[in-house]
């Protein structure tokens, strides 16, 4: 069985005020790589690092350049939201314009963009913007140990209970991941959901689908999209998603 870890809800998340306006989401030109050109930084991979206001921070950018940032409240290690987005690159310049920031711990999301220096299996350092003047630093590191290993199914199946989020509340969830790759979970408030994590070739993350059943589910009827990460380092267990329209997404913790 595996054990639970609790969501964090001291401090502030990296919106820094909280909310923020709801703009339009602005589609981003890519190639084939989701980068500008060629001669690129290539930023794949998992990093880890921390934010000016003491947040740590564990990154996951898929090979579409797709990321998903997990972050802490300021000197804390549970997770309390996540940002997510598409990074074009360009030379060394790591950009975004539609990210969104799901700060579960404040129940809010706000749009953010991000600028950042991107060294290829390095690091990728920069600033995420806020409306207004409200921004927010960040250093992580490329771990190529995490990053260049290939995630197997079989690492992460089982039944874990553990807390599961979304942007109106939390509550204690179990999810339970079969040998294909089936996922069936509920939470105690008896909303149920089923999905699928599938592998992607030389990928230390998975691909995740899941869809909300009918009764007591907020999300009812609703299917999201994103990764599923296992940290055999230290056997934490992350689930993130988004819905389609972007104005929701939910939040899965776990240690193995």
């Amino acid at each position: 069985m595996k054990k639970l870890v609790f969501i964090g809800f001291l401090g502030l998340g990296l919106t820094g005020c909280g909310g923020g306006s709801d703009s339009t989401y602005v589609p981003i030109d890519k190639d084939n790589n989701g980068n500008g050109g060629s001669n690129n930084a290539e930023i794949q991979g998992v990093y880890s690092g921390s934010t000016n206001q003491g947040q740590s921070v564990t990154g996951i950018i898929e090979k579409n350049n797709k990321f998903w940032f997990l972050y802490t409240p300021p000197y804390q290690n549970v997770v309390s939201g996540f940002i997510s987005g598409d990074l074009k690159v360009t030379g060394k310049v790591a950009q975004t314009t539609n990210g969104k920031d799901y700060y579960f711990a404040g129940a809010t999301s706000s749009n953010t963009s991000i600028m950042a220096n991107a060294e290829t299996k390095k690091s990728l350092n920069g600033t995420i913007a806020y409306s207004g003047i409200n921004q927010v630093t960040f250093n992580t590191t490329y771990d190529a140990s995490l990053s260049e290993s290939s995630a197997k199914l079989s690492d992460i199946v089982g039944t874990y209970n553990g807390t599961s989020a979304i942007v109106q509340g939390v509550e204690k969830a179990t999810v339970s991941i079969a040998s294909n790759g089936e996922i069936s979970g509920r939470g105690i408030s008896g909303c149920t959901f089923t999905g699928k994590a599938t592998i992607i070739p030389g990928a230390a993350y998975f691909k995740l689908d899941l869809l909300f059943g009918y009764s007591q589910c907020y999300m009812a009827g609703q299917t999201v999209s994103g990764i599923i990460y296992y940290n055999k380092t230290n056997r934490a267990f992350y689930a993130a998603a988004e819905n389609s329209s972007r104005q929701n997404a939910v939040l899965f913790l776990a240690t193995k």
